[in-house]
This record gives C-alpha cells, sequence and structure tokens, in this order.
C-alpha cells in the first residue's frame, strides 16, 4: 500500500491516523492528490527550501534549526494543525502565542476553528 504524507503521525498501529491506506494527506488530514502535490511544492520549494534534516543527529534538533518566521509560514496553512506538528518534530514550535492559546481556549470550549 501507498501512503503520502505531510506532517502526520499517528501513537496507535491501525488506527484513522495510522499508515496502512492509499491516500493523499497533510497534517492528519485528507487532502486529495492535487492539493497535497501543491502542499509538497509549498513546503519543500518554498518555506522549508534551506531545511535539511540530518538522519545522523537528534531528530528533535534538527526540527529546531526551523526558523520561527518559517514555523509561523507552515502554521498559516489551512489544514495545520500544530497538536500533530507538535506530535511529528517533538515539540510545540512557537508560532504566535496569544493567537495559539486563545485558539486552544476556544477548542476547548467547543467553538470550531476554522481558518481561511
Amino acid at each position: 500500500m501507498t501512503e503520502y504524507n505531510i506532517f502526520c503521525a499517528s501513537k496507535k498501529l491501525n488506527d484513522d491516523n495510522s499508515f496502512q491506506q492509499q491516500r493523499y494527506r497533510a497534517f492528519n488530514k485528507e487532502v486529495g492528490q492535487k492539493r497535497y502535490i501543491e502542499l509538497l511544492d509549498l513546503i519543500k520549494d518554498d518555506i522549508l527550501k534551506d531545511f535539511t534534516l540530518d538522519a545522523s543527529n537528534n531528530w528533535t534538533e534538527e526540527w529546531k534549526k526551523v526558523t520561527p518566521e518559517q514555523w509561523k509560514r507552515l502554521s498559516e496553512i489551512p489544514e495545520y494543525d500544530g497538536d500533530v506538528v507538535e506530535m511529528v518534530v517533538g515539540f510545540k514550535p512557537q508560532v504566535d502565542d496569544a493567537t495559539e492559546e486563545a485558539m486552544k481556549l476556544l477548542k476547548e470550549k467547543g467553538y470550531k476553528i476554522i481558518k481561511s
């Protein structure tokens, strides 16, 4: 089976977020092939174009090389999910403290957050 993922993670095997199906996803959301390619190009050729993970180093430390501006730009992608990114990179990137905290509180109170 083939799966295409950008910033996806799962804590359990064979749940809805695990990597067993043929699908195109970003931030644990189904995005379809066209949007997946758009996001892949945006992330690897623009937002993170000068970023390379060195597999011989600690994964989390490598992700800390991403600049605050790059994290901010990633967070502006409509599909972005800070909780998923935290699972992938091993820490919560600082995007915009006030906005992130406000969104977290709204989610806890049951509001649905829609980014446009």
